[in-house]
């Protein structure tokens, strides 16, 4: 079943968040699922799988240790949000031929929209790659060679970034909809449901409606 790209944005923003990160990079999870469930990619897939295995661990033990051109991971696999949005903050940093070098990633699929955001704002293209995927990123275009299982993988022990003006396979193209598969929508709800707040009688009480009030 396919749903509108604004349910599937509020969904994953919502999961993320009840998973534990901050509201600002649940919006970035939200956006970069939307991206990816647009173009056809299996972001919603990702997204669950990693908040599932990351459910519980501490922020730090995924963040990037961004000195040089080496990023890896004080707990050993990298969290593909914050890797993603520490690459759109360095993004003015970039120059023509650098490379970043990518320690263990989980679900690096999740890195695609972040490296379309990065090229956006530095104007630079943008080439990352795994062992069966090259995405590139140039002039507002994606492009995409991949393998379906490498695209799919959970972990990957390095990916390369780097800043070039490529073409790889074919041009990514956007939908008005998206996909969003049963067993991961049901645990994207999941998450989601621990942003709600616990009913109780008093917020039933100050809720719409009459209450335990009789109005007739």
């Amino acid at each position: 079943m396919t749903h509108s790209l604004n349910e599937i944005e509020s969904l994953a923003r919502k999961a993320a968040r009840g998973a534990g990160y901050s509201w600002g990079l649940a919006e970035e999870a939200g956006k970069s699922v939307r991206f990816l469930c647009a173009a056809g990619l299996p972001g919603a897939e990702a997204l669950a799988g990693w908040l599932t295995k990351n459910d519980g661990s501490e922020y730090r033990a995924h963040c990037p240790e961004c000195s040089g051109d080496d990023w890896r991971a004080p707990g050993g696999v990298l969290c593909p949000l914050i890797t993603g949005a520490a690459l759109c903050d360095r993004a003015a940093m970039l120059t023509p031929g650098d490379t970043i070098t990518l320690g263990p990633t989980a679900y690096p699929v999740l890195l695609i929209p972040a490296v379309a955001s990065a090229s956006d704002l530095s104007g630079a293209g943008l080439t990352l790659a795994w062992p069966g995927v090259t995405v590139a990123r140039t002039g507002r275009e994606t492009w995409l060679n991949a393998d379906p299982s490498a695209l799919n993988t959970p972990r990957v022990e390095q990916l390369t970034l780097t800043v070039a003006d490529t073409r790889a396979g074919s041009r990514l193209r956007r939908g008005y909809r998206g996909c969003l598969p049963e067993g991961p929508a049901d645990i994207l709800n999941r998450f989601a449901h621990r942003t709600y707040a616990p009913e109780t009688e008093e917020s039933r009480l100050a809720g719409a409606g009459a209450g335990l009030t009789d109005n007739d």
